[in-house]
């Protein structure tokens, strides 16, 4: 059995397994490659052993340690352009379309589970709607058919599920289509080919796994369109969604499209939007939680070359490098590269509000421990390390427990949540009580206890997910190397 290791401040704890607690549902892992040359279901051993993130087997991936310091932040400010307008707004967007949340949804979650040219710069947004608080879901077009796609800031490839395809259940089994939960809008082919040979596979570490092949075609969001695009079809797939989405959308490097090595790296959508002079080389997330206590929602936002139509605060910008995957020693990735959005914040702020204080948050843990964390849209929850999970438990009134039914940490409703935030800079982006305990997303048998924002990331590796991305505009500056933040406004 492996040894992994667990990062707790000052201290490297020896973990000798690797089970689905400790990565949760919420993980973003994926396989290197599927140990099928045909339309078969993988082995669970192959999934696991053969798994990565970013690139990285599993077993090595545990061993990664803290960054060690956080030197390339002293560059940024030096080599910044100062004359680009951080607020400069996206011309274009899509409207939302909100999904009510069933609880009913949470069993079958998938998971827990981006001047000075001649060319005129196009911005595009891309209206999103929140699926069961889960993940959010825009409209591409493809040819001539729009289809609804899961966004993804932690992988690259953009695919979509073939009518007919092949649908497995757990043990192998072929099963309805409709099993698989897939929305009812389908591609049947790509209208400019496909290319010989070149198979698609992807695998997820709570078991989903696609599997198809590549082709070309011309895709359409936020209003602009990219001719002859690779993309990928899915044509055998064992998944368990939730009926509205019939594909992803990967915003990631092209790095991440050829980490199977089964086909040569290519540029995915958002990085031939940039290259081809459509955009500025930056997008951006205006992700809105649900409201709790009306029918109605914030709109959310994925922006094309500039800032959604979203309300921030303009005085709250924070700014810090994208790391390249040597970020990750445990990655084995020697060269100078990125491949997803990773960066090391400056500090976390947490513990129990002094509520009759003058400052409430005076007397906060300010913990500045370095270490790796990726931006992710596609996973709801934000993975934390161990000790500093637990540490921000504890300042519950009462603490939250794990509930393997759900795959999550749970506490009662009426709990009194701690404070919870990020540093980047000298701004600090609290996480607000509406996702640090979330009202609207109850435990399944009971349906007296509310979901917890954070999970135990044991090992890694770490995210800021939707939970965090909710209370912030995030800017992937992929043109600076750098992922800036916002505070939004309350909502």
């Amino acid at each position: 059995m492996a040894t992994h290791v667990r990062w707790d401040p000052g201290n490297l704890v020896a973990l000798d397994d690797c089970s689905d607690a400790q990565f949760g549902r919420d993980s973003r892992i994926r396989q290197l490659s599927l140990d099928v040359v045909g339309p078969t279901r993988p082995t669970m051993a192959s999934r696991w052993l053969l798994a990565i993130f970013g690139g990285v087997s599993i077993l090595t991936l545990a061993s990664a340690g803290p960054v060690p310091s956080k030197a390339e932040i002293v560059s940024v400010d030096s080599k910044y352009p100062r004359d680009i307008d951080l607020n400069a707004k996206a011309q274009h967007y899509v409207s939302l379309r909100s999904v009510p949340r069933s609880a009913s949804s949470v069993r079958t979650a998938r998971r827990d589970g981006l001047a000075g040219r001649d060319p005129p710069y196009h911005q595009g947004n891309a209206g999103l709607y929140n699926a069961q608080d889960m993940y959010y879901v825009t409209d591409i077009t493809v040819g001539n058919k729009t289809v609804p796609v899961t966004i993804d800031t932690g992988s690259s490839d953009t695919w979509f599920v073939q009518s007919p395809f092949t649908c497995m259940d757990y043990y192998g089994r072929h099963v309805e289509e409709s099993k698989c939960g897939f929305g009812t809008s389908y591609i049947a082919n790509f209208s400019q080919g496909v290319i010989d040979n070149a198979v698609f596979s992807r695998s997820y570490a709570d078991g989903t796994y696609v599997y198809g092949y590549f082709g070309f075609d011309d895709v359409t969001i936020g209003g602009v369109t990219i001719q002859h695009q690779q993309l990928a079809m899915v044509n055998n797939t064992y998944w368990y969604g939730d009926g509205k989405a019939s594909g992803l959308l990967g915003l990631a490097y092209p790095l991440m499209t050829g980490m199977d090595g089964n086909i040569p790296e290519y540029n995915p959508i958002f990085t031939n939007m940039w290259e081809r002079d459509f955009i500025m080389p930056l997008f951006t997330l205006g992700l809105s939680r649900e409201d709790t206590n009306t029918s109605s929602s914030d709109e959310s936002y994925l922006a094309f070359g500039g800032l959604p139509p979203v309300d921030y605060d303009d005085s709250t910008w924070g700014r810090t490098p994208i790391l390249t995957m040597q970020s990750e020693p445990g990655w084995g990735i020697t060269t100078d590269v990125r491949g997803l959005y990773i960066i090391s914040a400056d500090a976390y702020v947490y513990g129990k509000l002094n509520t009759s204080a003058a400052d409430p948050y005076g007397n906060l843990i300010v913990n500045t421990t370095q270490f790796p964390i990726l931006i992710d849209c596609g996973s709801s929850l934000t993975r934390l390390p161990t000790a500093m999970t637990t540490a921000i438990f504890k300042s519950f009134s009462t603490p939250p427990q794990y509930l393997e039914n759900d795959g999550a940490y749970y506490a009662p409703c009426n709990a009194r949540v701690p404070a919870f935030g990020v540093r980047v800079g000298s701004e600090t982006y609290y996480m607000s009580p509406d996702d640090l305990l979330r009202q609207n997303a109850r435990d399944v048998e009971t349906g007296r206890l509310c979901r917890v924002g954070i999970v135990d990331g044991g090992a890694g590796p770490y995210t800021l997910g939707v939970t965090f991305l909710s209370n912030v505009v995030a800017v992937f500056d992929v043109g600076n190397s750098e992922i800036r933040f916002a505070k939004r406004n309350k909502y």
